[in-house]
């Protein structure tokens, strides 16, 4: 039985930090087109399948001409809502299962192109869909974990005290480490459908990893964010870096 490639994008209309983020214009276009054009150019999917409680954001769906399977129930789309309780709820009225179906789920982020999605299909491919495969970024070393602090009546506290100690001057001998982002989810159906089950399944090592270029990794929540990712975003398409 032949699986169809699914992509799965969620996309709820509240945001605290930016009002109508996911359709604001960036760069000239709505948000979410840029995403959807990459998921489209990248001729990767036999559905692409948008989830949302917007009527608006599902009118920027329906001119690329895709799945939007009914609004979403409001409680699957509060700021406090598990993004992972929608999988599920996608899955389950759909029969998506991993019988039938190999899926990624994929965040609404301009500067994740087609390259970053075939690539990640195609490590996905090679480990014969069974490993989950998420992108990541390299952690700048005056940001890593050992060098992290609390503040408290405006004084900084550091968190990690005793490796903190241990750090040497020369940030050259830092050890690399690594975050994932989580923009794109390539897995079974059975991990993407429970966060702990997911969350497990890279405790134990069980996911391949795409570095993402330092240029192409926004998390745009306010307007500091959008201004600058949206500044960089365009110099990128200009220098044709995407």
């Amino acid at each position: 039985m032949l699986k169809e490639v699914i992509c799965l994008i969620c996309c709820r209309g509240g945001s605290r930090g930016i009002k109508n983020k996911n359709i604001k214009i960036f760069n000239r276009k709505p948000l979410l087109s840029w995403t959807l054009e990459a998921v489209i150019k990248s001729k990767v999917f036999d559905r692409i399948i948008l989830s949302t409680d917007s009527k608006k954001i599902a009118g920027v769906g329906k001119r690329f001409n895709i799945e939007i399977p009914g609004m979403r129930p409001k409680k699957l789309s509060l700021s406090s809502s598990n993004q992972f309780d929608t999988h599920k709820y996608i899955f389950d009225k759909l029969n998506i299962n991993d019988t039938n179906s190999i899926v990624c789920v994929l965040n609404n982020n301009p500067f994740i192109n087609k390259n970053y999605i075939i690539k990640s299909y195609k490590i996905f491919q090679k480990n014969k869909f069974k490993n989950l495969v998420t992108d990541c970024i390299k952690v700048n070393s005056d940001y890593v974990f050992l060098k992290q602090c609390k503040k408290n009546f405006n004084k900084i506290h550091y968190i990690f005290k005793k490796k903190f100690l241990k750090l040497k001057l020369n940030r050259q001998e830092l050890k690399s480490y690594y975050v994932n982002i989580f923009n794109i989810r390539w897995g079974l159906v059975k991990y993407l459908r429970d966060y702990n089950s997911y969350k497990h399944q890279l405790i134990k090592g069980n996911n391949k990893n795409i570095e993402l270029n330092k240029i192409h990794n926004f998390d745009i929540d306010d307007d500091q964010d959008w201004f600058i990712a949206e500044t960089i975003f365009k110099k990128v398409c200009e220098k044709k870096l995407f």
